[in-house]
C-alpha cells in the first residue's frame, strides 16, 4: 500500500467525522465547524501536480468524489503517483492528510489567514492556516469556508516558509470532535465557558 491509498483510508475514515473549534481573540469567539467530503480529496492529494501519470484508466476516474472510490476499490494502481516528477510536492500533501486526525486532536498554531502576509509569495486563498508539528514534521493545514461549511482547502508538508509567521494568532478555547452520534471533547482551555467570551 503507497502513500496515495494510504491517505484515500485516512480520508475515507474522516467523512463521518467533523470537529468544532472554537477560537477566540480580543474576548471575541469564533466557531469553525470542520467537515469533509469525497469531492475535496483530490485536490488536497495534489492530483492537479500529477498530470504526468498515466493511471491506465479514463481521466474522469480520478476526478471529484470518483476518485476515493477507484483508490479503495483498487481500481487505481496508487503507486505510479510515485513516478511523477511533482512526486516530492505530492507527498508532502499525502502526508499531511495521512496526519491530518493527529494534527486536529493535538496541540497546533492556528491564525487568521492572509496570502499579502506571506514572507516571498503564497496563492493559497483561506481563512485560518494552523501549524503542527506533533507527529515530528511539520504540517500547516489551511480552512476556509464554503456555503457556510468549513473544509480543508489545502494541507502539506512544511518546505521552508512558515505560513503562520506574520500572521494574526488566534487561541484555542476548546475542541470536539464528533463521529457519527458520539461527540468527544479534545480540549477545553481553563477557564472557557462555551456560549461567553474570554
Amino acid at each position: 500500500m503507497g502513500l496515495l491509498l494510504d491517505a484515500a483510508v485516512a480520508w475515507h475514515g474522516l467523512l463521518d467525522v467533523s470537529y468544532i473549534l472554537d477560537v477566540g481573540r480580543k474576548n471575541e469567539m469564533t466557531r469553525i465547524l470542520i467537515s469533509f467530503l469525497a469531492d475535496d480529496f483530490t485536490h488536497l492529494a495534489g492530483m492537479h501536480y500529477a498530470k504526468d501519470v498515466d493511471f491506465g484508466i479514463r481521466q474522469n476516474e480520478y476526478c471529484g468524489q470518483r476518485l476515493l472510490p477507484a483508490l479503495l476499490d483498487k481500481r487505481i494502481d496508487d503507486s505510479k503517483i510515485e513516478k511523477s516528477r511533482n512526486w516530492e510536492k505530492i507527498s508532502g500533501r499525502l502526508n499531511a492528510i495521512i496526519n491530518l486526525q493527529n494534527t486536529l486532536e493535538n496541540e497546533f498554531k492556528i491564525v487568521a489567514f492572509n496570502k499579502n502576509k506571506v514572507r516571498g509569495k503564497s496563492k493559497i486563498e483561506a481563512e485560518f492556516a494552523i501549524r503542527s508539528s506533533t507527529s515530528g514534521d511539520t504540517y500547516f493545514v489551511f480552512l476556509d469556508r464554503e456555503s457556510g461549511r468549513y473544509f480543508c482547502k489545502s494541507a502539506f508538508r512544511k518546505n521552508i516558509t512558515d505560513y503562520t509567521e506574520n500572521q494574526t494568532p488566534f487561541t484555542v478555547l476548546q475542541k470536539t470532535k464528533i463521529s457519527g452520534e458520539t461527540s468527544v471533547l479534545l480540549y477545553q482551555r481553563d477557564g472557557y465557558c462555551p456560549g461567553h467570551t474570554e
